[in-house]
């Protein structure tokens, strides 16, 4: 499950980021920004708190 949710949250990052760089100094660039923040943070709090897919 673990993997699942964190290459959806890929996807999510990499959709993010084409927007700050295509829309640089807009409006969409902003919350694209505020977005790969709220990403990491959720990507980072699934690596450290739930159990790995593989563990036994």
């Amino acid at each position: 499950m673990k993997v699942g949710v964190m290459i959806l949250n890929a996807m999510f990052l990499l959709l993010f980021i084409s927007t700050v760089i295509g829309e640089w100094g807009d409006a969409p660039a902003i919350i694209a920004g505020i977005g790969i923040v709220s990403v990491v943070i959720n990507s980072v709090f699934i690596l450290l708190r739930t159990k790995g897919d593989f563990e036994s």
